[in-house]
């Protein structure tokens, strides 16, 4: 997408040359003076809405008492610090508070070698950027920071562990709930656990999204031993922690930054958490992303046209059985006035529920201009093979939908 030549960072924008000017709710508004439907939401970070009333007063509030210090650690470290630990329900746990999800993912890996005195991490999903997770040159093999990937194949798990026992410090994987089964990530547990290994789950993506903390100990029937949080925290703002067994997290004391007590994104997670909890706000998320995905099944069957809709919760994935398909309906849906994040997951807001109507028209809108575009014919539905690119573009890995089998070969044709 565009963006100015002396700027590298990817920028989506609905087309060229346009500029976020504002935002309130479910919609931005861009440099053209239109209103656009946000589906994206800040690749997820966005769980109350855009400029909530609730986050924006407490930080007003907070920036004109004065109270506080980002010198120093404060009342409100310690009740946001108690309350992530509470809702995580681990005991004699111990937590550590960071900026990004990036670096709690970081502070994951240092702790866990730091513990063991083992280097190779085997992982699965998406755990920031950096050369940490660099892909190797071939399947099953260390990059040179000593991470090896399994991309969610529990086989492929039991290899690296067979093949490395003993020089294993972790198994880290980011859950996913739209490309995943259950039984998948609670078979990925069982493999760390039975092997005696670190489990870190990170859930930077999926974490205070449908329910306080972390889905992943009903899923998979017992704990991680580290978790990571950021995205779901304080939305919008720079915030994450990661949380683990006491004797684990001792390893991270000396793990800190020059924002470490900046207490603004504090006060907005304190807020963020408050509302959620006090506005039936992860059941508000689910129930929304569920009535969204059905009603857009809906339209895309009267449509005719091959696209499929994974996924029934807060985050859901658009793909259309071709790419070329994929960059029209982006482009034709936002013409309509959506904002898609492309190629990637969508996420629901609590604000998404405001411009429901709205949101589904646009969507509509958007494929009626797709089918009428010339060079669109080809599959009449999305092959196992688009299924699985898209859930590597959206989880750094296979979906369990695919045998192992294959997947093993996919992903050795796609390297």
């Amino acid at each position: 997408m565009d963006r100015p030549h002396h700027i590298v960072t990817g920028i989506y924008t609905a087309q060229p040359r346009l500029r976020a000017v504002r935002s309130r709710g479910a919609k931005v508004t861009l440099s053209d003076g239109r209103q656009y439907i946000d589906l994206m939401n800040g690749k997820g970070c966005i769980t109350l809405g855009h400029h909530h009333p609730a986050v924006n007063s407490a930080i007003a509030s907070h920036l004109r008492s004065g109270h506080a210090s980002a010198s120093c650690w404060s009342n409100q470290h310690e009740e946001l610090a108690n309350r992530i630990m509470g809702d995580v329900g681990m005991d004699n746990a111990c937590l550590a508070l960071y900026s990004t999800g990036t670096e709690a993912c970081r502070a994951a890996v240092q702790v866990a070698r730091l513990f063991t005195g083992r280097r190779l991490i085997a992982s699965a999903g998406y755990h920031g950027w950096g050369d940490y997770w660099v892909a190797a040159s071939h399947l099953l093999e260390a990059n040179a920071s000593g991470i090896i990937d399994f991309y969610f194949v529990p086989e492929l798990l039991e290899q690296i562990l067979e093949r490395h026992r003993g020089d294993v410090a972790m198994v880290i994987l980011s859950p996913d709930y739209v490309h995943l089964q259950p039984d998948t990530l609670q078979r990925l547990a069982i493999i760390a656990s039975r092997e005696g290994v670190l489990l870190c789950c990170d859930d930077v993506k999926q974490g205070y999204r449908s329910m306080r903390a972390s889905r992943f100990p009903k899923t998979v029937g017992f704990h991680a031993d580290l978790y990571t949080f950021a995205k779901g925290l304080a939305n919008g703002q720079r915030l994450s922690c990661l949380i683990g067994r006491s004797d684990l997290m001792a390893w991270a004391k000396e793990f800190t930054y020059t924002a470490y007590f900046d207490t603004i994104p504090i006060v907005a997670a304190l807020a963020t958490l408050d509302y959620m909890a006090n506005n039936d706000g992860y059941q508000r998320l689910v129930r929304c992303g569920a009535a969204l995905a059905a009603e857009m099944r809906g339209i895309v069957r009267r449509s005719k046209l091959p696209i499929e809709i994974y996924g029934d919760g807060p985050m859901l994935q658009i793909v259309a059985a071709t790419q070329v398909m994929d960059q029209a309906l982006y482009a034709n849906c936002a013409a309509a006035g959506l904002l898609l994040y492309e190629g990637d997951n969508q996420a629901v807001s609590l604000a998404t529920a405001d411009v429901f109507d709205e949101l589904l028209q646009c969507f509509e809108t958007g494929l009626a201009a797709t089918s009428r575009q010339s060079g669109l014919i080809g599959p009449t539905s999305v092959s196992p093979r688009r299924r699985f690119q898209a859930a590597f573009n959206m989880i750094d890995g296979a979906t369990d939908i695919i045998p192992a089998g294959q997947a093993i070969q996919w992903l050795e044709e796609e390297r």
